[in-house]
């Protein structure tokens, strides 16, 4: 064997291990954000939990109620600009102009 064909079969396998190890750095990078986004979904859920608690201790009626009829609460009880102008004086911001009125 010629020491062309060495250094070729040597450039060969030093490639083929880059190969491996951008492949194993790939794999991590994927876990990594998998786990990541678990940590989100999991905080996420409990966060969800734990404010529907809430709401169901301070109004319990809301226990019988249908998704529909929730979210009919929601836009029409909540999403108003009178509950809007009250979140954003808890989070202590201005109040739009648009909600200023």
């Amino acid at each position: 064997m010629s020491n062309t064909n060495k250094n070729a079969k040597t450039t060969e396998e030093r490639v083929a291990a880059i190969d491996a190890e951008i492949l194993q750095r790939q794999n991590k990078k994927k876990k990594i954000m998998q786990q990541a986004k678990a940590k989100e979904r999991k905080e996420r859920n409990h966060r969800l939990y734990r404010r529907h608690g809430l709401l169901e201790m301070f109004l319990p009626e809301l226990i019988d109620i249908t998704d529909h009829q929730f979210e009919m609460f929601i836009k029409r009880g909540i999403k108003t600009k009178y509950g809007i102008k009250i979140l954003y004086n808890i989070l202590g911001e201005p109040i739009p102009k648009e909600l200023a009125e």
